[in-house]
């Protein structure tokens, strides 16, 4: 199973090493697609791959710490009345998760390819997509 979550900390909780113990203690394989840290702390978008069960348990770890630990699901929203298919979403966005349909020259979002990067808000000329996260 997969599934991807926002971890935001703050500088306290940025002493611990949470992929390690992931992996280490609850056998599961974090992907971080984004990352953001400074002094005071941070954030990181993570695709967590392994047991269900697993999961659970190590989210509820994290959350122990004092982590704040948001699932992420379909966290991009195009409203599909305001977008134009101008295709500024494709070409800025570097997960590929945009991708214009040869054939139709209609916008698809792949929903499993977002990282919740955001390119894609400043870019859409309609303001047409949101973050929801």
């Amino acid at each position: 199973m997969e599934k991807k979550f926002k971890f935001v900390f703050n500088e306290h909780e940025m002493q611990e090493s949470i992929t390690y113990i992931l992996v280490s203690k609850y056998n599961i394989e974090p992907n971080i697609l984004k990352a953001e840290m400074d002094d005071t702390g941070g954030m990181m978008i993570l695709k967590l791959k392994g047991d269900a069960a697993n999961i659970d348990r190590g989210i509820e770890y994290v959350r122990s710490i004092g982590i704040e630990a948001i699932q992420l699901n379909k966290h991009i929203v195009r409203d599909h009345d305001t977008c134009i298919d101008c295709g500024s979403c494709v070409s800025i966005c570097p997960s590929r998760a945009f991708s214009i349909d040869p054939n139709s020259w209609e916008i698809h979002l792949n929903f499993e390819r977002c990282i919740a990067c955001g390119s894609c808000l400043n870019a859409c000329p309609t303001h047409a997509v949101t973050l929801t996260i």
